[in-house]
């Protein structure tokens, strides 16, 4: 059994349905990617684990539980962090304020996680008393992942954590992610950079019209001209 399990999801927006039958499984250190044309039902289906968008049918457990339209404030005491693409941030907060919020369902534990956080994103010590909205977007990033991971997640969800960002930054969230799931975690992500996060995944979900089109380890995804044709851009 997965730590996560979906099967079989249908739902979306309203009376219109973005997912069309999903499957997905993520396991504990494993990093998952999804990737997908626009509008494919990448960030619908995390939302949909999140908690925040309703499934009509299909189910979604996490390590054994039904899941599926829990309430989505519910779910980071289950185990579950997202973080979203945009509004990730507090802005007018300092990083330290920023990653104090992460914790608030345990601030007992939060000098431990921040000590966590810096020693995995080393470049936000010297300003973590600088607003989060003077940082670089990368800059902010990390303050988003490190804020998800005050509370110690069992799985952690990143929606397009690379995006608008520069080849180093983007490279340097990679390796942080790798670093995440080296300690257990298991790690959802929705990337447009796809090459690069397919590079480093365990395993590959194409999704194509709300439907699953492969799923395979990531690096035999790449390998697949097929799928580099139709989904990788060549």
């Amino acid at each position: 059994m997965a730590l996560l399990e979906v099967r079989g999801v249908v739902g979306g927006y309203g009376e219109a349905d973005i997912l069309h039958g999903v499957d997905l499984d993520a396991d504990a250190g494993e990093i998952v990617v999804i990737v997908g044309a626009n509008g494919a039902g990448k960030s619908t289906l995390m939302k949909a684990v999140a908690g925040l968008v309703r499934i009509r049918a299909g189910s979604i457990a996490f390590a054994g539980e039904a899941i599926a339209n829990a309430p989505a404030e519910t779910m980071i005491l289950r185990g579950l962090a997202y973080v979203p693409q945009e509004r990730n941030v507090f802005p007018s907060l300092t990083v330290e304020e920023n990653l104090a919020m992460g914790a608030y369902a345990r601030p007992a534990q939060a000098a431990a996680g921040m000590a966590r956080v810096f020693a995995l994103f080393p470049d936000l010590v010297q300003r973590r008393r600088v607003a989060a909205g003077q940082l670089s977007g990368g800059q902010r990033q990390m303050v988003a992942i490190g804020r998800a991971l005050m509370l110690e997640p069992r799985l952690i969800m990143l929606d397009e954590p690379t995006a608008g960002l520069s080849p180093k930054f983007c490279a340097l969230i990679f390796e942080r992610v790798q670093a995440i799931a080296r300690e257990g975690v298991a790690v959802l992500m929705v990337e447009q950079n796809a090459r690069p996060a397919l590079a480093i995944a365990d395993r590959g979900v194409v999704l194509a019209m709300g439907r699953n089109r492969a799923t395979a380890p990531g690096p035999a995804l790449l390998a697949d001209p097929e799928i580099g044709r139709l989904f990788l851009g060549g």
